[in-house]
């Protein structure tokens, strides 16, 4: 029987906090909104996770970039106190990339963009040449 190795890997898609290059690599903070819904049935923001990231990687592609999507295995977690005293927590990751996050348009605005005869919320015939 042939053994498979452990490992936990992780793709995470978040905001880019922090940005740090060593002589080893660089090391990259993501934070990731926890969102639920309130009493009036609307989304908020009532946490975030944060995933501390290092790579090999020292490509220059950070300036402009707002949102990244990481690849890698997580590694451990991390324990520390927060600016306001609490305790945080946040997850290690190697990542193996980490590349831009695709900031195309979402929902409506997309299903415009593909089909842009559409009419969201209201029944249209079955087109026989739609591409699914």
């Amino acid at each position: 029987m042939k053994m498979v190795p452990n490992k936990a890997e992780v793709v995470v898609t978040g905001w880019l906090q922090n940005v740090a290059d060593f002589e080893w690599g660089r090391a990259v903070k993501v934070a990731v909104d926890v969102n639920r819904k309130n009493a009036s049935g609307e989304w908020e923001k009532v946490d975030s996770t944060l995933y501390d990231c290092t790579t090999d990687d020292k490509t220059g592609f950070f300036d402009d970039v707002r949102q990244v999507t990481v690849v890698g295995r997580i590694t451990g977690t991390n324990v520390f106190q927060k600016r306001d005293g609490t305790t945080g927590f946040s997850v290690k990751v190697r990542a193996e990339s980490i590349t831009p996050a695709h900031g195309g348009k979402v929902q409506e605005a997309a299903i415009m963009e593909q089909w842009p005869t559409a009419t969201i919320g209201q029944a249209t015939p079955v087109n026989s040449q739609a591409p699914f």
